[in-house]
């Protein structure tokens, strides 16, 4: 499956800048920087890939390692 621009921005352009690095592939910088014990934790201000399918599953990872870093974790619902 191509990985368009288009749909990284639909996905993370409120929390990242997503755009072309100088020379070749992408870069994506967040919006606002994480304090450091974040960034201590494995979290990054910057995630960079040669294209925008290897960018994608850089920012797939960052979004589990916020979700997986929140003081609140997330319910599962019980059937």
């Amino acid at each position: 499956m191509t990985v368009t621009l288009r749909a990284l921005e639909a996905e993370y352009s409120k929390q990242w800048i997503i755009t072309d690095a100088a020379g070749d592939g992408w870069c994506a910088v967040r919006r606002t920087n994480l304090p450091p014990q974040k960034v201590a934790r494995g979290l990054a201000n910057v995630r960079c890939g040669a294209d925008l399918e290897e960018l994608a599953r850089h920012l797939a990872e960052e979004k589990r390692g916020e979700e997986n870093d929140s003081p609140h974790p997330r319910l599962r619902p019980v059937s």
